[in-house]
């Protein structure tokens, strides 16, 4: 017979909420959005351009896009948007001052890295 306990050093994998959002809601529930904050939080806060904040967030299973006119963090594995990035403590306003205008994907609303001639 085999059992399986909780161990410490094997956390468990996270599972992103696919309950929809109202326009004044997150999906995530208080812990699991604290986990993602910590996580991404460092790609947000250390990102010298849209490029690179892009980049990390790929490595990590995630994109960016508008939904709504809302900047929206999506899971690329299940293709749920998450919660906006001013939920995580990165609205568009503070990171346009920062990394200066996004680059839009026509049709999609994905943010992209500009490309290197424009």
């Amino acid at each position: 017979m085999s059992m399986s306990f909780f161990r410490p050093d094997q956390p468990l994998h996270t599972v992103w909420s696919d309950r929809p959002r109202g326009p004044e809601e997150t999906a995530l529930d208080c812990e699991t959005a604290v986990t993602l904050a910590c996580l991404l939080g460092p790609a947000f806060a250390a990102a010298p351009d849209w490029a690179r904040l892009i980049a990390t967030l790929a490595d990590n299973g995630f994109r960016l896009e508008f939904q709504d006119s809302r900047l929206v963090l999506v899971n690329e594995m299940t293709e749920i948007g998450l919660c906006t990035c001013a939920f995580l403590g990165h609205s568009l306003a503070t990171l346009s001052d920062r990394l200066g205008k996004p680059c839009v994907q026509a049709g999609t609303g994905r943010l992209v890295a500009k490309p290197e001639n424009g």
